[in-house]
């Protein structure tokens, strides 16, 4: 009776060892990104997408570089603030013999 118990034990902890990173996968699977709109504001924009970079920042503008959330995704897209707010998104473009997208310029 007693080894049965163990057993059961250990089986009922791995089955919600499963069901914990079963649901844990799910979820981290299904994040979905909130959609960016034009004229949103900095604030918001860094809150909802905080693994998007920096990659230039001047008097003008602002601009973020959107990191892929995965690997089948391979477009660049570039987001360019102004006064705090969003005013151009687009994939910037490739200078000549490069093989890594930079922001469009001014």
């Amino acid at each position: 009776m007693f080894a049965f118990f163990i057993i059961t034990a250990k089986h009922i902890t791995m089955k919600k060892a499963l069901i914990i990173a079963s649901l844990t996968l799910f979820v981290i699977g299904c994040t979905v990104l909130k959609p960016v709109t034009v004229g949103m504001p900095e604030e918001q924009f860094i809150k909802e997408h905080p693994r998007s970079l920096v990659v230039e920042m001047s008097t003008y503008r602002t601009v973020y570089k959107d990191v892929p959330y995965n690997i089948k995704d391979t477009t660049t897209k570039f987001y360019y603030f102004s006064k705090g707010k969003l005013m151009l998104m687009d994939e910037g473009f490739y200078p000549r013999g490069s093989s890594v997208p930079v922001p469009t310029p001014l």
